[in-house]
């Protein structure tokens, strides 16, 4: 595709993201993108053939910012920070964006909601991919501290914070992150657990178990 070909097609997507980040994905309609991206119909049909190729572009275009904030939250730690501080850090920066009340919510969830009963359309592959590239940076970051079990507790972090995203957009309460934030203590221990004789026990036991030994 000629340079001006992918500036245009990139200049729609951006529109149309725009228009979805601030109202639905149901405000979306040819019409109004086209006149946004100061383009003919003709011209969107050249780039996006189909509603499912533009509503899958769509998806895939936003996918790398959903994980892209989160670790520039987690990174506002600094270099030392632990990855149970990392992580706690993304879920305290979602419960103060979602304080704001201008806030509309994480664009990409949204979208994946919105399209969620579209049986076999090929945005969910793109969603469970976004949703495994989080798990995986959730697991990377405990595994370089030395937490074991990893992608279980990577796994609960993921249910956890596409479910903080979707209640506090409902219902505006502070009181979910707070809760989340108590159960970031309970998942996450303040070290990972030590393998001690074929037994799991916390670091600072095992610590005291070899003092004494």
């Amino acid at each position: 595709m000629p340079r001006s070909g992918i500036a245009t097609r990139q200049r729609i997507l951006d529109e149309a993201i725009g228009i979805v980040s601030n109202e639905s994905l149901s405000s979306l309609c040819l019409e109004r993108i086209s006149e946004r991206a100061g383009i003919t119909k003709r011209a969107f049909y050249t780039h996006f053939p189909s509603k499912d190729h533009f509503l899958a572009s769509l998806v895939e275009h936003q996918r790398p910012h959903y994980v892209d904030r989160y670790r520039r939250w987690a990174d506002a730690c600094g270099p030392d920070a632990t990855a149970r501080q990392r992580i706690a850090s993304i879920f305290a920066g979602i419960a103060t964006a979602a304080a704001d009340p201008h806030w509309k919510g994480c664009c990409f969830i949204r979208m994946t909601a919105e399209l969620g009963n579209m049986q076999g359309h090929p945005v969910h592959q793109i969603v469970a991919t976004a949703l495994r590239d989080l798990e995986q940076w959730f697991a990377d970051e405990l595994a370089r501290d030395g937490y074991g079990d990893a992608e279980s507790i990577a796994s609960q972090l993921s249910v956890l914070i596409n479910g903080l995203l979707m209640v506090q957009l409902v219902t505006r309460s502070a009181s979910y992150g707070q809760t989340v934030m108590q159960l970031i203590d309970t998942i996450i221990p303040e070290k990972p657990a030590t393998a001690w004789n074929g037994l799991r026990v916390s670091a600072g036991a095992a610590a005291a178990i070899a003092g004494r030994s």
